[in-house]
């Protein structure tokens, strides 16, 4: 009987945790993203169809809800407001051909509508996932979750996109590695064949337990046991300062001396960045050289463990369309 109290609780936890993001959610009327952020836009509009998912959601809709009712008399404010949410909405046909099967929503051109398949796919809910992770301001309740579970979609994602031969590890919350943050280093550069730079490693605190900022590791080694090889080094970041972690793996070149070549700086982020016109990245300014990332349409490609469904993040979407 305790044991279905304690069962129960967790629930109730869990739907009031839910009704608050949807709360959160009602109470935007326009998110503050800038301008050179469209694409995030966009992002806004589809969590739009998810949250309403009964509905089709309209160029109309979405104008009413960034701009209220128009003003007839200001001609050229409601034709820079048509001209802006026309980007968005163009950004979202773009998806339709860059996402194909894996786009959750079905997008009608002609009378820009938008709405959410009624049969979702795993890849889908995977994308719906990272939508949402992508919104940690409005799924900050779910924080630790849906962060918790993006290290793991990463984790996934680097083991398949790397040979079999090579080595993934996690470094991060759900770190293979044991001990204070010292420890774990010293036992990655055994792993790596590497030596450790004592004099900088002793700087950092001994009650130090955290990762130091290196969420997954990867790498593929020679049977000589020779230290120089390809390394990731990977960072994994839901929230929009993902800007500012992109020196954190940076750091590991102060504790360990690779040898004879630089280990690939690697970012996983949850956002959708590919520019289709330009075939670059979105916001390619906030994105240092000698990075190499990993986003949305890229974590979708690599990604097939449907054991997945079982996580959080997977609940989350499915209660948020049954809401």
């Amino acid at each position: 009987m305790i044991l279905n109290q304690t069962s129960k609780k967790m629930e109730m936890t869990f739907e009031s945790k839910i009704r608050e993001t949807i709360q959160n959610f009602e109470n935007i009327d326009r998110p503050d993203y800038t301008k050179s952020e469209i694409n995030n836009y966009a992002d806004f509009v589809e969590l739009t169809a998810l949250f309403v998912r009964e509905d089709v959601i309209t160029f109309g809709d979405i104008q009413d809800k960034f701009f209220g009712e128009n003003d007839n008399e200001n001609a050229e404010k409601k034709d820079n407001e048509e001209a802006f949410l026309n980007t968005i909405f163009e950004i979202i046909k773009e998806r339709v051909y860059l996402y194909n099967s894996y786009y959750p929503f079905v997008y009608q051109e002609n009378s820009k509508q938008l709405e959410l398949k009624t049969n979702l796919s795993f890849k889908n809910k995977l994308y719906l996932s990272l939508l949402i992770s992508s919104k940690l301001n409005i799924f900050n309740k779910f924080t630790t979750d849906l962060t918790n579970d993006f290290e793991k979609i990463s984790y996934v994602v680097l083991r398949n996109f790397l040979p079999e031969k090579a080595m993934v590890k996690e470094f991060g919350k759900n770190s293979q590695y044991q001990g204070t943050a010292i420890e774990k280093i010293r036992q990655l550069a055994v792993d790596l064949n590497l030596e450790i730079k004592d004099y900088e490693l002793s700087c950092v605190s001994e009650r130090n337990t955290q990762e130091r900022g290196l969420d997954i590791v990867g790498w593929l080694p020679f049977a000589d046991k020779c230290g120089n090889q390809i390394i990731f080094l990977c960072q994994c970041a839901c929230g929009k300062e993902y800007e500012s972690k992109q020196h954190d793996t940076r750091r590991f070149k102060n504790y360990i001396d690779f040898y004879k070549t630089n280990p690939q700086h690697t970012m996983f982020i949850p956002y959708s960045l590919i520019n289709i016109g330009k075939k670059k990245f979105y916001n390619s300014d906030l994105i240092e050289d000698g990075f190499l990332i990993f986003e949305r349409k890229r974590i979708l490609e690599f990604h097939n463990d449907t054991s997945f469904e079982n996580s959080i993040s997977f609940k989350i979407v499915d209660k948020i369309i049954e809401k």
